[in-house]
């Protein structure tokens, strides 16, 4: 078997593997006052200690959730509704995960100003056009570090700053699920108030994530509690937080190393076919993710047709996979549909080996060129 498709999840490590066995031995409650509820809050911190560092930040800042999605709709809905009395604007962009797009329309419904920023044809975000939306009237701007579909990481720290000199009230927020454990994210460095980030991304497990914050202004969106100082009440997933950490400890963020195994593929798939077109900036790129459309293909066929040869990759977001619109992604940033009709996702994972995607490309290119002499 050959996995390219790590942007949708990752097989856990063994280090998160053995984390959540330990987690089956200490298995109070970590609310409880005896000691093995005590223990259990210990390695909690412990675990805290350890993302902090690789955020920058400190551990009281983090709130752990089931997921990079509550973690999102936490950041959007905690904060507007906490700061409605201050302004109504909400601004992202048209690229982001649907649980910030999909959370953003509904505080429009709900009678929020909402605005979607414009992305240009390499996938990346005008900062200009955003800074020029920015109004008094602004509590909200998130936008995310990496994309999921395209790999294109987007100019943070410019719009960070812009936020914060035009709007100094307003809270900024980017989603670092993509980007978290496969190059150095820094919450001081990107100067956001607020980020994202999941577990299941980097070979941890799936359902659990944690929003940082580094000053916590947010009503909760759940109830009935006292953890985390009830910003996020109900009991701690213990084993999903300590294989968090435990994945996160052994990441070794080089952005170097992902690009030049993205450039391999791109290499190896360019030589052999000429009827494909390559999606988002090269230069502002994580190396974890290539997109690639097939000109004249429809992606769902060429899929089935390489999982025969034990290839896995997608035709974009996990997240809207079972969703017959075309990817609203590749769809901003201007592709037809033909383009947008052929794109596939492939995605690496630190430990995916040359000889893979040699293997992986040739593959593919038979595949295509089989499929596209009977299309």
């Amino acid at each position: 078997m050959i996995y390219l498709d790590n942007a949708a999840t990752t097989k856990p490590c063994r280090a998160a593997i053995d984390a959540m066995c330990s987690a089956a031995e200490e298995f109070g409650n970590p609310s409880s006052l005896h000691g093995m509820g005590l223990r259990a809050e210990k390695l909690i911190t412990a675990a805290r200690d350890t993302l902090a560092k690789m955020l920058g930040g400190d551990r009281k800042n983090i709130y752990f959730t089931s997921g990079g999605t509550e973690a999102n709709n936490l950041a959007v809905f905690g904060t507007a509704h906490r700061l409605a009395k201050q302004g109504r604007r909400v601004i992202t962009s048209e690229i982001e995960h649907p649980s910030v797009i999909e959370a953003v329309h509904r505080l429009g419904e709900e009678g929020f100003d909402t605005v979607f920023a414009d992305v240009d044809g390499n996938g990346r975000v005008d900062t200009e056009k955003l800074a020029a939306s920015l109004t008094p009237d602004t509590i909200f701007v998130s936008v995310m570090h990496t994309n999921n579909e395209t790999g294109v990481v987007q100019p943070i720290e410019e719009i960070a700053a812009a936020v914060h000199e035009k709007c100094p009230k307003a809270i900024f927020h980017t989603d670092c699920v993509q980007s978290f454990g496969k190059m150095p994210v820094n919450i001081n460095r990107l100067g956001a108030d607020m980020l994202t980030i999941s577990a299941h991304k980097i070979h941890g497990f799936k359902g659990c994530g944690a929003l940082y914050m580094k000053n916590p202004r947010i009503t909760p969106v759940l109830y009935g509690g006292e953890q985390q100082s009830e910003i996020r009440p109900g009991t701690e997933n213990v084993g999903g937080i300590l294989a968090f950490a435990a994945a996160a400890a052994e990441c070794g963020c080089d952005t170097e190393e992902f690009r030049r195994k993205r450039g391999l593929m791109k290499r190896r798939l360019s030589e052999r076919l000429d009827f494909i077109r390559f999606n988002g900036s090269d230069e502002h790129n994580s190396g974890s993710v290539l997109n690639v459309s097939f000109l004249g293909i429809k992606a769902e066929i060429l899929l089935h047709a390489i999982e025969r040869h034990g290839i896995y990759v997608s035709t974009g977001s996990a997240c809207s996979s079972h969703k017959p619109q075309p990817s609203h992604v590749l769809t901003a940033m201007g592709l037809d549909g033909a383009a947008v009709g052929g794109a596939v996702r492939i995605s690496f994972a630190a430990s995916t080996t040359d000889e893979e995607i040699i293997f992986a490309a040739e593959k593919i290119a038979d595949e295509a060129e089989t499929i596209k002499r009977y299309m």
